[in-house]
């Protein structure tokens, strides 16, 4: 038996299997002839001789049996007419390292990211769900310590925006800084008691302006303003009922005395009465008042040191 090239085994079937006229053909002849072939099989067909005369025109199918056998193994690589040749094996799309891709870095062509270079802008919303943006990226999630900002979705009509603990706001404009709202006013007013009813000119969290008296008004504000009634009450009036120049003013006293409300049971409210210097209350054409203190869930900070 030997493994024989097609054109060795075609001349030694010829030669040997000749035309049996006279009877000189033996079983030997014919056995290793036949063994020849079937050694010879896997060689031939490896060998491609086949390639551009006779090629394969039907699938080719390696059959598993057993759950064993049957697998292809190209150790030369697999050439694709259009593609070149593939030497390693495609690992599936689960299995394809990201980072091991081509041209990652060549041109815009993921335009459903942010680029990292700022060279193109955001064309829709950007939802960052309960997450803290910051320049490093990093947060303590731990604990309360965190940088930045986050979003928080109350309803469809509200959302918080929360400032970390170490972070403040500031201005480039003449370098101010923020680290906490407490400095601006929680609620503030500006009306005419000369007309009746009293005229609202300008406001902010103020829920109803009452007239009692002469000069006697109840001011309450819009829930949630408020975390108690220890705020500080700043009011002033002209004590007149014109307000036409620069002396249109007379010496008085604004009285905000009585507190009261919860925002539970009621609102949280004051009075507010203007006093001239003649002991007698009087409308006045301006009256203002502004409003600091703590809103429902803020802290005071550290309290100050108290000496006797």
């Amino acid at each position: 038996m030997a493994v024989l090239s097609k054109d060795q085994l075609k001349t030694n079937i010829q030669s040997e299997l000749a035309d049996n006229n006279a009877g000189a053909i033996s079983a030997y002849d014919v056995r290793h002839n036949m063994e020849d072939i079937v050694d010879s099989i896997n060689w031939v067909v490896a060998s491609g001789d086949f390639e551009a005369t006779h090629p394969f025109f039907g699938n080719v199918k390696a059959k598993i049996t057993n759950n064993a056998g049957g697998a292809f193994i190209p150790e030369s690589g697999v050439v694709f007419p259009y593609g070149g040749r593939q030497l390693e094996a495609y690992p599936g799309a689960g299995s394809i390292d990201h980072n091991n891709l081509d041209n990652l870095t060549d041109g815009d062509v993921h335009t459903q990211y942010v680029n990292v270079n700022g060279a193109r802008v955001m064309t829709g919303n950007l939802g960052f769900d309960n997450n803290w943006i910051n320049s490093s990226g990093d947060s303590n999630l731990t604990s309360s310590d965190d940088r930045g900002l986050k979003f928080q979705y109350v309803d469809s009509n509200k959302e918080i925006i929360h400032i970390g603990n170490k972070s403040e706001i500031v201005f480039d404009d003449d370098s101010s800084t923020m680290s906490t709202s407490k400095g601006v006013a929680k609620a503030w007013l500006n009306f005419d008691g000369t007309s009746s009813p009293p005229t609202i000119n300008n406001f902010h969290n103020i829920h109803q302006l009452e007239k009692l008296a002469t000069g006697k008004y109840e001011i309450t504000f819009t829930s949630g303003t408020l975390g108690d009634n220890y705020y500080m009450a700043i009011g002033s009036s002209n004590a007149r009922s014109t307000a036409a120049s620069e002396e249109d003013f007379t010496m008085n006293n604004v009285g905000i005395t009585l507190r009261s409300g919860d925002d539970a049971a009621s609102l949280r409210s004051l009075t507010f009465a203007v006093l001239d210097e003649g002991g007698q209350f009087v409308d006045a054409k301006i009256n203002e008042l502004i409003v600091y203190g703590r809103g429902p869930s803020e802290g005071s900070g550290i309290h100050p040191i108290v000496i006797t």
